[in-house]
């Protein structure tokens, strides 16, 4: 890998951080406030004003997510080979499913909630319906299928309350929704940048494992080399030796032949 490409990682998995940490913060305090003055509304103006801010707080959050699975995506095509990079890139990948998974209990937490007020007032506004009635009247006011409840004449301004007050409900559980949905697709993509990378760190890995067993080898052939290379010194001394040894033996033997026989100089007469 190149340097050049080590880097933008890293600065990619950076962005990620800070992008992740700012989700964060909007979690925990925009939209944790604009759903509980949602919940805590008693009337149909505060209903379709923190309706506005909850819808506000939604849609940031929405933005966010969108382009930090742009950031995801993009790292899903990278290969980092550093050691480090792959350190960052677990640590955001941990970092990000943690946000993910707090979003998710956030939202289920709310929308249970909404689901109960959505009942209590439907049967504000429908005092006399059965309890099937009930269940019925919020699934069709849930999924958009009932726009307003059939208030039998002339109803108190409780009922029309309720009536106002269930539908800002249902339509943030629609919105809840299909955040879920995207959540959910997007904990899928951050599973399969990590799939991704595994096959480039066991190649890795792999490449170190040959390299090291290589240069076991050629430390081990090194050192018979060098063992072989001592032992033919060791040889050719032994060979000179005995070369001179020979030499010595050649030159003795007509030399005391000729002092014992005391023929050494002598001509025959």
């Amino acid at each position: 890998m190149q340097p050049s490409n080590t880097t933008t990682i890293l600065n990619k998995c950076r962005t990620l951080n800070d992008q992740i940490s700012s989700l964060r913060q909007k979690r925990e305090t925009q939209l944790h406030l604009s759903q509980q003055a949602l919940l805590d509304s008693s009337s149909s103006a505060e209903d379709q004003h923190a309706r506005q801010n909850l819808d506000y707080a939604q849609s940031d959050i929405t933005a966010s997510f969108r382009r930090i699975r742009v950031t995801v995506n993009e790292l899903k095509n990278m290969t980092p080979a550093d050691h480090r990079v792959r350190t960052q890139m677990d640590t955001v990948r941990r970092n990000l499913e943690r946000e993910i998974a707090e979003f998710y209990k956030m939202q289920r937490e709310f929308d249970g909630k909404l689901r109960d007020q959505v009942r209590r007032r439907y049967e504000i506004s429908n005092p006399d319906a059965s309890p099937e009635e009930v269940d019925s009247g919020v699934q069709n006011v849930l999924m958009g299928q009932e726009q307003i409840f059939q208030v039998q004449g002339a109803r108190s301004r409780q009922a029309k309350d309720a009536q106002a007050a269930v539908m800002e409900r249902s339509a943030a559980i629609r919105q809840i929704e299909q955040d879920l949905i995207a959540l959910a697709e997007l904990s899928q993509e951050v599973a399969e940048m990590v799939k991704i990378q595994e096959p480039v760190v066991e190649a890795i890995n792999m490449n170190a494992d040959q390299t090291a067993e290589n240069t076991k080898q050629a430390n081990e052939k090194l050192d018979g080399a060098i063992v072989s290379a001592r032992s033919a010194r060791k040889y050719k001394w032994y060979i000179l030796f005995v070369c001179i040894l020979i030499i010595a033996i050649v030159v003795a033997v007509p030399v005391g032949y000729c002092f014992a026989t005391e023929s050494c100089g002598t001509k025959s007469k």
